[in-house]
C-alpha cells in the first residue's frame, strides 16, 4: 500500500493537494477540515514540540537540527505520531495519505518513519504566503525560539524561512517530489501528469482559480498593510523561480520611542484598588482579602503568568560552612533540590549570619545576577555550576565564571553592613532557576510543571520572572522548615531591576514575606505602565519575551488598556511594609512613575489604619520619607549601592527589629 504525505508550510496552498488526492481515491484519514487537514490535530501539535527540544537555536535567524536529524526518534514522538495517524495507518485502502502543515516542523522524523512513502513538496511565493494567518506563525506554540518581533509579517516570514531550511537540511527522501502551487494552478494538466508519474495513479482535475496566484500584487498596493518580501526569501526565491523584486514595498515599523518628556505623558486613569469587580467598594479590612485575590489572579492571568505550587519534593543538602567576614559571620551554603535528580533541578544558595546573634537572626532574601562568589571576596564560596552571562567585570567567559568574579558585587549586597547590624542574607544565582534568555522556557525550572510532549504553553503560562519568584518561596520554605538559625517571621524580599520585579510579585503571591525592598525595579515593576515614560510594555515584551505570560504581549502599545496598573500590586502587599526605591539618572525605571505607584498603593493600607508616604509631591533626592510604604530616590544611576543599603536596613530596623 502506498502512504504519501505532503510537506508545504501553512497558506502554501497544500490545500490543492490534498482535494487533488481525496478526489483521486486516497483515503487521506477522518475527520478533514475544509483545508483537507487531518484532524483532531492534537497530538501531531505534542509530537512537534518533542521535535523541537531537539532544534538548537543559535540566535537571530540561525537553527542546527543535527541533534533531531542524526539522533534518535523519541518513543513519545512515535506514540504521538501514530495517535495522529491512527485513521489513515489503521486503513486498509491501497492509497493512503495525510496532509497538514506542522508535518514541515517535524519532517526528518517524519522521513525516517516513514522512508517508503512518497513526499510532495509543495512551494508557494513566500510573499504570498506571508500575507494570510497561520497557526504556525508564531513558533513558540510548538516550542521553537525565534528572534522577537512585534511585526506581524516579519513573524510569519520567519516562520517561512525556518521551515524552509529545515526541509533543505533534511536528508532527501528517496521518493520526493517538488511542486509549485503557480505551476499547479496555471499548468495544472502538465502539473499533473508529472504527480502521476512519481506516484503511479491516475490524478482527478479540481477546480482551481486562478487569483490565488500572486496576490502580493493587490497587497503592494494597499499602504495599511506590512511588507510582503523580506531579503531572507531571496535564496529560496531564485531557486524555485520567483522573481526578486528590485525595489519592494517596505512598510517598517517605526522604532521604539521612549518618552522622557513629563509634557508628554498622556492623560491616564488608574483603576480603583478598593472597588471589587462587580462594582462593590472595599469598606474595611474584612474585605480586603477577596479583593486582594482577584487582583492577584488579574495580575497573574494578564502579565506575569500563574505559578505552579510548590515541587514535588524539596530537600536541602549542606555543602559547606565556615567563619567568614574575619569571623563577623557564618557562612553555610546549602543546596535546594526539587526532585529525586539532585543535579537536574537545583537552587545553590549562599547564606551568611551574624556570629554574634543568640536567636534567630532576621534576613534579608534575593537572588543575584552573576553567582553567589560575587557577593563576597570568600574564597570558599562555591561557583556557580549553571552558566551565567558572560561579563569582563565579573570574569565570566563562554558562560563559565571564575575565580576573578570574587566580590565584584560587593557593595550591591553589602554584606558586611548587613551582618554588622545583626541581618542575614541569604542569596542564589537566579539562573539556577531560570537562564533569563528566551529558549522556550526548556531550562530551569519550567520543564519540572510542564507535562509530557513539552506541552502547548497557555497565554497566562508563568515566565521568567514567575520562575525567580517561585524559586525565592521555595527558599522561604527553607527557611521556615530546615533552618532553625533564621527567624522566618522577619525576612524581608529584595531585588534589583528584573529582581526588583521578582520581589515584588513573590510578595504578592507569597504573604510569608514579612517585608518587601524594590530598587529600581521599573516597568513591569513599581512604576506605573500608563504613564507611558522610560521603558514601555512593548519595549519589554520585545528584548525580554520570556519574562512575562504571552497574554501581556496584548498590551503592547496599549497601555491605556491595562485593567490594572502596578499600584494594584504594590497594593497586594497591604499591610506588610514595602519600600521603593530609585536612582535620580534612571529615567528608563521612571523614578516618578515608581513614586506615583508606591502613593496609588495608599488605600489598601488605609484599611488597616497604615500610614504611606505621607506626601503627595516626590522628595528631594536621597531623601527617604513614608512610614509602612517607603520612597527614596538616590542620587545616581540604575544600582544599589551601600547609600541604598542603609535606608533598607533602617527601613527594617523599623519594621522587623
Amino acid at each position: 500500500m502506498s502512504l504519501i504525505t505532503v510537506i508545504g508550510r501553512g497558506h502554501s496552498g497544500t490545500r490543492a493537494m490534498s482535494h487533488t488526492l481525496s478526489a483521486s481515491g486516497v483515503d487521506m484519514g477522518n475527520p478533514l477540515n475544509a483545508s483537507g487537514d487531518l484532524i483532531p490535530a492534537g497530538d501531531m501539535y505534542e509530537a512537534c514540540r518533542v521535535f523541537a527540544r531537539y532544534v538548537d537555536w543559535k540566535g537571530d535567524l540561525n537553527w542546527d537540527w543535527q541533534r533531531a536529524i542524526n539522533g534518535e526518534i523519541p518513543e513519545e514522538f512515535t506514540r504521538l505520531l501514530n495517535s495522529f495517524l491512527k485513521t489513515v495507518l489503521s486503513s486498509n485502502a491501497p492509497l493512503r495519505g495525510w496532509k497538514i502543515p506542522e508535518t514541515t516542523l517535524c519532517f526528518p522524523w517524519i522521513s525516517r518513519l516513514f522512508p517508503d512513502a512518497k513526499f510532495i513538496f509543495w512551494i508557494r511565493n513566500p510573499r504570498d504566503c506571508i500575507i494570510g494567518s497561520h497557526v504556525t506563525d508564531d513558533m513558540e506554540r510548538f516550542g521553537i525560539p525565534y528572534p522577537t518581533t512585534l511585526d506581524e509579517r516579519r513573524r510569519r516570514a520567519i516562520s517561512w524561512k525556518y521551515q524552509y531550511d529545515l526541509v533543505k537540511a533534511t536528508p532527501r527522501p528517496k521518493n520526493w517530489i517538488e511542486v509549485r502551487l503557480e505551476d499547479f494552478v496555471l499548468k495544472q494538466d502538465e502539473t499533473l501528469a508529472r504527480l502521476e508519474q512519481f506516484l503511479g495513479f491516475p490524478m482527478a482535475k479540481i477546480p482551481v482559480k486562478p487569483e490565488v496566484i500572486d496576490r502580493w500584487l493587490k497587497d503592494d498596493e494597499d499602504t495599511t498593510t506590512g511588507p510582503n518580501y523580506f531579503s531572507f526569501f531571496e535564496p529560496a526565491m531564485r531557486e524555485y523561480g520567483y522573481d526578486v523584486p528590485t525595489n519592494p514595498k517596505s512598510i517598517v515599523p517605526p522604532p521604539f520611542t521612549f518618552n522622557y518628556d513629563e509634557s508628554k505623558v498622556p492623560p491616564y486613569s488608574l483603576p480603583d484598588i478598593l472597588t471589587a469587580s462587580n462594582g462593590d467598594s472595599i469598606a474595611d479590612a474584612t474585605q480586603w482579602p477577596a479583593r486582594r485575590t482577584e487582583i492577584l489572579n488579574l495580575f497573574a492571568e494578564e502579565m506575569y503568568g500563574v505559578m505552579p505550587g510548590r515541587p514535588p519534593r524539596l530537600h536541602a543538602e549542606l555543602q559547606e560552612q565556615g567563619d567568614s567576614l574575619d569571623g563577623k559571620a557564618i557562612r553555610q551554603q546549602v543546596r535546594l533540590t526539587f526532585t529525586d535528580e539532585p543535579d537536574k533541578y537545583f537552587l545553590d544558595l549562599l547564606i551568611l549570619r551574624p556570629t554574634a546573634a543568640t536567636q534567630p537572626a532576621p534576613a534579608f532574601l534575593g537572588l543575584n545576577f552573576h553567582g553567589n562568589h560575587t557577593v563576597l571576596d570568600d574564597p570558599a564560596i562555591l561557583l556557580p555550576q549553571t552558566p551565567v552571562r558572560d561579563q569582563e567585570k565579573f570574569g565570566s567567559k563562554n558562560g563559565k565564571p571564575s575565580a576573578a568574579g570574587r566580590g565584584k558585587a560587593a557593595e550591591t549586597w553589602s554584606a558586611e553592613m548587613l551582618i554588622e547590624n545583626g541581618f542575614a542574607l541569604v542569596t542564589a544565582y537566579y539562573g539556577d532557576l531560570d537562564p533569563d534568555f528566551h529558549d522556550c522556557f526548556r531550562n530551569g525550572v519550567h520543564p519540572l510543571f510542564t507535562s509530557p510532549g513539552y506541552a502547548y504553553r497557555a497565554p497566562n503560562a508563568w515566565g521568567a520572572i514567575g520562575a525567580w519568584a517561585w524559586g525565592l518561596s521555595r527558599i522561604m520554605d527553607y527557611i521556615e522548615t530546615q533552618n532553625d538559625s533564621l527567624d522566618p517571621k522577619r525576612v524581608a524580599v529584595i531585588g534589583h531591576s528584573r529582581l526588583g520585579k521578582t520581589a515584588l510579585w513573590a510578595s504578592a503571591n507569597d504573604e510569608r514575606f514579612a517585608m518587601t525592598i524594590a530598587a529600581q525595579s521599573g516597568c513591569g515593576g513599581a512604576a506605573l505602565s500608563k504613564r507611558e515614560f522610560g521603558e514601555n510594555i512593548a519595549s519589554i515584551n520585545s528584548s525580554f519575551p520570556h519574562w512575562f505570560c504571552s497574554q501581556f504581549r496584548k498590551y503592547n502599545n496599549a497601555e491605556q488598556n491595562l485593567p490594572f496598573d502596578q499600584h494594584m500590586l504594590i497594593a497586594l502587599l497591604a499591610p506588610r511594609p514595602v519600600f521603593i526605591a530609585s536612582a535620580t539618572e534612571d529615567l528608563w525605571a521612571d523614578p516618578k512613575g515608581e513614586f506615583l505607584a508606591a502613593r496609588h498603593a495608599q488605600p489598601a493600607y488605609d484599611l488597616f489604619n497604615l500610614a504611606g508616604l505621607g506626601q503627595d509631591e516626590m522628595p528631594p533626592p536621597d531623601t527617604t520619607i513614608g512610614e509602612t510604604i517607603a520612597y527614596h530616590r538616590r542620587t545616581g544611576t540604575h544600582q544599589v549601592t551601600a547609600q541604598d543599603w542603609k535606608a533598607f536596613i533602617d527601613f527594617a530596623r523599623k519594621h522587623l527589629g
